[in-house]
């Protein structure tokens, strides 16, 4: 009897160990939640599990300070709405919803208490969803606490990062092609504002949980802006990628010497042209590479990126040229449609080799312009994904020739990352 009941006791002490303890992230059979908002998801997947896990949500429904906030920032959306003036001040008003420092320092105390009196059910939400989706890939090392804090920190910055963005007007981070789509001092966007801050007003009863409203103006900023960028193409699975999915599962990897081809896009500049000469070049070293059975498949990145508001996906337009002109058939090319720069072209056709089974164990093969492929060598661009992405997103990067670059895809590059809310 007291064997079973010490056994009974050590079960009970592993069971709760295996909450709070830092597990492996990533789990390949994991499928992400969804809250109907596919920008939000990729941009706070926190949210979407929120949105699907009640018993965690009423607990910050719950708590005082929480509620607090929430009804401060009601209060202050609806003096807004009210006042007689037509139209804002967009650098004051927004600037009440951002969260400070000394917000922050709060909030990480409410959340360490809300965590060490309910670690049980946010152990369940963190184990079950965040860690096995691999959107906080980099953060896997931390005990479940550290974890939970640093996740609501990411998305602290993130809607701060927005806010900025595209309410007050600051040029983050590449102004040339992110910026926001109208003055920000104008009389238009300082109306409309104000208008849309009314709209918010009136559904303040929607909002129950102290994190909704700024979430809210945070999204419909972007939205305003045309900024959904992080949406076009989705699901791609299911769309502009299913025939090349299919065909993973039959490929013989042996017979090739490199998991695939990766080609970095380049923007036209122009607004009448669907893509550039660099790109053309690109695509032809692709095609060649391809004739030559260097890989089965070829990865094309690139988003909606030059000019201002282009149009054209760098990718998708790759894709289509790589067809007409090289009879490239469809199910050998995969479209990653959202990089923004070449740090990202790295790091997002990293997620697509690791979500579809392409083998990480074998390289991939970058190819590209002699330009392009000589900077990618450099020490600069190593120093540059560090500060812009925190990390190096490829290890063994070797030149191959003036052209290609051999490299290996590493894991953290599944981290889901507000800095850039346009590709996350």
């Amino acid at each position: 009897m007291k064997i079973k009941l010490l056994l009974f006791l050590i079960l009970i002490i592993l069971t709760s160990n295996s909450y709070s303890q830092p597990s492996q992230g990533y789990n390949k059979n994991y499928y992400p939640l969804s809250s109907g908002n596919i920008i939000s998801d990729k941009n706070f997947y926190l949210i979407a599990v929120l949105s699907k896990y009640p018993q965690v949500t009423d607990l910050l429904k719950g708590n005082k300070e929480l509620s607090k906030i929430l009804t401060k920032n009601l209060h202050r959306i609806h003096e807004i709405s009210i006042d007689s003036s037509e139209k804002i001040n967009c650098d004051s008003i927004f600037n009440e919803f951002l969260w400070r420092s000394n917000d922050s320092a709060k909030l990480i105390r409410i959340l360490d208490e809300l965590y060490t009196t309910n670690n049980r059910s946010i152990d369940s939400l963190i184990n079950t969803h965040l860690r096995p989706s691999g959107y906080y890939q980099r953060y896997i090392n931390l005990t479940n606490k550290d974890y939970f804090i640093k996740v609501w920190n990411q998305y602290f910055y993130g809607i701060n990062n927005i806010i900025r963005q595209y309410g007050i007007g600051q040029k983050i981070h590449y102004p040339r092609i992110d910026s926001v789509s109208y003055p920000v001092k104008g009389e238009y966007y300082q109306v409309f504002l104000k208008s849309m801050l009314t709209f918010i007003d009136s559904k303040a009863d929607n909002f129950t949980v102290f994190f909704q409203p700024s979430l809210q103006i945070a999204l419909r900023l972007l939205d305003y802006n045309d900024r959904d960028e992080p949406a076009r193409f989705e699901p791609l699975e299911s769309g502009e990628n299913k025939k090349a999915i299919e065909y993973i599962k039959n490929i013989n990897w042996n017979k090739y010497q490199y998991s695939c081809i990766m080609i970095p896009g380049e923007g036209p500049e122009l607004y009448t042209t669907p893509i550039s000469p660099g790109g053309k070049l690109r695509c032809e070293l692709a095609a060649d590479r391809f004739a030559k059975g260097f890989a089965p498949l070829i990865i094309l990145s690139g988003g909606y990126v030059h000019p201002f508001h282009t149009p054209y996906c760098e990718a998708y337009e790759m894709k289509k040229y790589l067809i007409n002109k090289y009879n490239i058939p469809e199910q050998a090319i995969i479209i990653e449609p959202q990089a923004r720069h070449t740090t990202t072209n790295f790091r997002n056709a990293n997620r697509l080799i690791i979500r579809y089974n392409i083998p990480t164990e074998k390289s991939a093969l970058c190819v590209t312009t002699s330009d392009q492929s000589a900077y990618i060598l450099t020490q600069d661009f190593d120093d540059r994904n560090i500060e812009e992405l925190g990390y190096i997103p490829y290890y063994k990067k070797t030149k191959i020739s003036s052209q290609d670059i051999s490299f290996f895809p590493i894991i953290e590059s599944l981290h889901m990352d507000p800095h850039d809310p346009l590709d996350p």
